[in-house]
């Protein structure tokens, strides 16, 4: 735990563009509740820089590789996956 609080520290600017990048999706998704189109614009633009955060914040560290970004696209369509199955259910 220590580890991760320091990490966080070290790159406090990172995490801090990331949740501003998490808070804006989740904002255009309440936003946008009565346009179910908008939604998953914005679940796919939230996706989209998701992994472009990702990729910047390895480069920075001088730690990215192939694997890294196929991990970050994976988890970024997985989620986009699932808001939108939600979306189009409602």
């Amino acid at each position: 735990m220590k580890i991760f609080v320091e990490d966080i520290k070290e790159h406090l600017g990172h995490y801090l563009a990331l949740v501003f990048i998490l808070a804006f999706g989740v904002g255009a998704l309440v936003f946008f509740q009565r346009t179910p189109q908008m939604q998953i614009i914005s679940a796919f633009l939230t996706a989209c820089f998701y992994v472009l955060w990702g990729v910047v914040h390895h480069y920075i560290e001088k730690d990215l590789h192939i694997r890294v970004v196929i991990e970050y696209i994976t988890v970024a369509l997985l989620g986009f996956l699932i808001l939108w199955s939600i979306i189009i259910r409602t």
